[in-house]
């Protein structure tokens, strides 16, 4: 399983990345505006730096048609690193330039986002996605079962023998994390936010108080 992280806040990146096992990092223009008007290609460069070769960048072209799109990517690719998986979303221009990407250079990384439906998730798949993105909270805001899809395009790449990874994305809480997870997810994304929540869990940190009180009524110390 992979975690990865939503943000591209280098301290947030440095201090999770020691007490959670991050594979990875993904970035949108939507994550990027949460850290203002940051230097773009220095920034996202020193993240590859921070995160080393253990893990994964994956970074959002912003061209809406498809040369614009092709045009991202590998500006991407030649300024940040060919390491980096570019994020393309689903949609006719996308899968196009996924294909003709794929072509040119078949070991490019991709990462096929904005995946709200199961025939986008097959088609990004045969179309050699390394990853394909499917947008969980958003999903689900429109009525949409996104672990359905997750499940439906896990089963997929078993019967086919593809190599891409299912992704769960956009995901708002704990809950989906699991539940994306028990649906055959194979990397999940999320806030650094979430995990604060997840870390301040009243019935956790209560156990953690009573096993510290009993200890210093017997011992009269905090540690062993």
């Amino acid at each position: 399983m992979e975690y990865m992280l939503d943000t591209v806040c280098l301290n947030s990146i440095e201090k999770y990345m020691n007490v959670v096992p991050i594979k990875g990092i993904t970035s949108t223009p939507s994550i990027i505006k949460r850290e203002g008007k940051i230097d773009f290609i220095p920034h996202m460069k020193r993240t590859l730096e921070i995160i080393g070769d253990d893990r994964t960048l994956h970074m959002q072209v912003v061209a809406k048609e498809l040369e614009g799109m092709i045009d991202d990517a590998k500006r991407i690719w030649n300024q940040i690193g060919e390491e980096v998986y570019v994020k393309i979303p689903a949609s006719k221009a996308g899968l196009n330039a996924l294909s003709i990407l794929k072509k040119e250079h078949a070991n490019c990384r991709i990462t096929t986002s904005a995946v709200y439906t199961k025939l986008q998730a097959f088609l990004a798949l045969e179309s050699g996605a390394d990853y394909v993105a499917v947008y969980t909270n958003r999903s689900e805001n429109i009525g949409i079962d996104p672990f359905d899809i997750i499940s439906s395009a896990t089963e997929y790449t078993k019967r086919n023998a593809l190599n891409g990874k299912i992704m769960a994305s956009s995901i708002k809480n704990a809950m989906q994390i699991t539940e994306a997870i028990e649906s055959g997810a194979d990397a999940v994304t999320f806030s650094p936010a979430i995990l604060e929540d997840f870390f301040d869990l009243a019935a956790t940190k209560q156990a953690i108080e009573h096993f510290t009180s009993d200890w210093e009524n017997l011992y009269q110390t905090k540690n062993i």
